[in-house]
């Protein structure tokens, strides 16, 4: 077998975890006085993966629509990463948005991060990327984790944003609630988010 071949073959088959098999919909719904809300909808066909979302920040009169694709790349044990490749509209410009979602657990240990850099399309566009955030919990009982987050968010021509603070992680019916305490480290607005995350 060629190569490129064998790569894609083990790029489409669906060969993940149990969880990922059984509940291939998921839903990221996440907001917080000083940063926009996020919503993203996902559905998995095994490894490939479709996306569609927006993000909102109505104090500041922007949006973003994205919808793209990629591939989930997840051992048995759920360790891995998702990698997707998004079309944006913005206000300010069309965007080539590339996202990384990994997840690494390790006993009562994890740790689960969103990262993104942002390739404008167009002129007007601004190059951007962001790790927000980045979580590390320790599961005291099967339904609550105690943690922190930290998140850094880099916009070329501004200093970066770096925030960190404590996490609490509650364990929900198919998914979980996530509530940072973020307080600013450089160029960062303290800020409460609530987190959830849903997989069905």
């Amino acid at each position: 077998m060629k190569p490129w071949l064998a790569l894609w073959c083990a790029l489409v088959s669906p060969r993940l975890g149990p969880c990922q098999a059984s509940h291939p919909w998921s839903v990221y719904l996440r907001d917080g006085g000083q940063s926009p809300l996020y919503t993203f909808a996902g559905y998995s066909f095994g490894r490939p993966v479709l996306m569609v979302g927006a993000i909102v920040d109505s104090p500041n009169d922007y949006a973003e629509y994205l919808a793209g694709a990629g591939v989930n790349l997840f051992a048995a044990s759920g360790n891995g990463t998702s990698l997707l490749v998004l079309g944006s509209k913005a206000t300010d410009s069309w965007y080539l948005e590339v996202y990384g979602l990994p997840t690494l657990t390790a006993g009562r240990l994890s740790a689960t991060g969103f990262a993104g850099l942002y390739i404008p399309v167009e002129s007007r566009g601004v190059r951007q990327y962001f790790l927000d955030p980045v979580t590390v919990l320790c599961r005291v009982h099967r339904w609550f984790a105690l943690g922190g987050s930290y998140t850094v968010y880099k916009i070329a021509g501004l200093p970066a944003r770096h925030g960190a603070g404590p996490a609490v992680q509650i364990t929900l019916p198919s998914g979980s609630a996530t509530i940072d305490a973020l307080a600013g480290i450089s160029s960062f607005t303290d800020e409460l988010r609530l987190t959830l995350q849903f997989a069905f």
